[in-house]
């Protein structure tokens, strides 16, 4: 049954040196830059080579609004625990009250934009221009599937260098979420209990609640918006790696019998996944064709710990037929690939399973420390030529499964 089972050697170079053309010609490319209109340029231009019809699709976003609103809940929680323990010194009641709205607001706001990946609060920051990159390449007769090869082109900020890594990132979050948690029962019960002084327990109580202020003060100063990461791993190489797929079907000339493949390549990824949610928005009634399936590729750093994942932080459920065929693939290939759900907020896959797609995203394991965020730690040397062979395989494999 298998078609193209192997990404050849020529286009695993076609990656590094479309990874690395990108990095040497671009500097800042975080949401919304030049650098990210750039390196869409190339990418583009890139496209155009192997695909029937392209095109560019601009959107409007508002990056860095969500860093301001990070930095703004931190400090709004500061407060909150501030004004419960003087509350908790004198007896009084009008602090405990207000720090407990301030609590709700908080917990309200980053619900909201960040396990919902709302965006009614971006208004925060002046709006900007992005734009997506789509191309297709069409089957030799009628289209039943039309399956979307997704990666995004932008770059994220960076992290202060912590040796997690990203992960210091989901930690701080977790713990203001649980201190949060903590604050509000504790609010709560206190006015319950009529503002009791010198207790024992809302002692207790008080000191765990403080007990998690450090957590909030490094979510402050965790985000550096004067420097942006390579992006190597979570942007580069899987935007090179949906290209090189469609290159070799070029080379090859060709052709699925019946299922229409296509590269998207989307902008502001890191500004709400903007691009992705402005693309699926755009063609929910245009794709309402055929079947049509979205694979997003997130941050790939090694294929011996790919995932599939189909679930995400905020309840969102993707495909898990989709899942199935592409871990069919994957066994095929000898590939080990496991699922995982996303911890926190959404995933790649979330906006276009949110607008009725088959969706659900490859990568590696997010349990892995990966550095992406980093200023040091993602280098194009980093990924072995094994992992991008390995994914681009997986990625026709699972083609061959939807044209069979």
């Amino acid at each position: 049954m298998t078609i193209l089972p192997k990404l050849n050697d020529k286009n695993v170079n076609y990656v590094l040196e479309t990874v690395e053309a990108v990095v040497d010609r671009t500097r800042d490319r975080r949401a919304g830059s030049k650098g990210e209109e750039q390196a869409r340029g190339i990418l583009l231009n890139e496209l155009m080579k192997f695909c029937d019809e392209t095109n560019e699709q601009g959107f409007i976003t508002h990056p860095g609004a969500g860093t301001i609103l990070h930095k703004i809940l931190s400090v709004c929680l500061i407060a909150s625990v501030f004004l419960f323990s003087v509350a908790l010194s004198g007896g009084y009641v009008m602090p405990i009250a207000v720090s407990l709205i301030l609590n709700l607001v908080v917990f309200g706001v980053y619900a909201h934009k960040f396990l919902f990946d709302g965006t009614v609060l971006d208004v925060i920051k002046l709006k900007k221009k992005s734009a997506n990159i789509y191309g297709k390449r069409y089957c030799r007769g009628d289209t039943a599937t039309r399956v979307v090869i997704t990666a995004h082109v932008d770059s994220p900020m960076c992290l202060r260098s912590f040796a997690l890594g990203n992960v210091t990132l989901n930690v701080l979050n977790l713990c203001s979420i649980l201190g949060n948690t903590v604050l509000f029962c504790s609010q709560l019960f206190c006015l319950f209990a009529g503002v009791p002084v010198n207790s024992g327990l809302f002692d207790f109580l008080r000191v765990v609640c403080i007990i998690f202020v450090p957590f909030y003060i490094a979510s402050i100063f965790i985000i550096n918006p004067k420097h942006t990461a390579s992006g190597v791993s979570s942007s580069l190489v899987p935007s090179g790696i949906a290209l090189s797929v469609i290159k070799q079907l070029f080379d090859e000339s060709f052709r699925y019998e019946k299922t229409e493949v296509c590269v998207l390549l989307t902008g502001s990824e890191y500004s709400g996944r903007a691009g992705a949610y402005a693309f699926a928005k755009k063609h929910k009634r245009l794709f309402s064709d055929v079947p049509t399936v979205f694979i997003p590729l997130e941050e790939i750093t090694s294929s011996d710990n790919l995932v599939v994942m189909f679930k995400d932080g905020s309840g969102t459920k993707g495909s898990s037929q989709a899942a199935s065929v592409i871990a069919q693939a994957a066994e095929n290939l000898n590939i080990k690939l496991s699922r995982e759900a996303a911890l926190i907020g959404t995933s790649a896959f979330t906006p276009y399973a949110l607008n009725g797609f088959e969706a659900c995203s490859i990568g590696t394991t997010k349990k892995l420390t990966a550095k992406s965020m980093t200023a040091t730690g993602d280098k194009i040397t980093a990924v072995r030529r094994k992992t991008i062979g390995d994914v681009a395989s997986l990625l026709l494999e699972t083609l061959n499964y939807y044209d069979s």
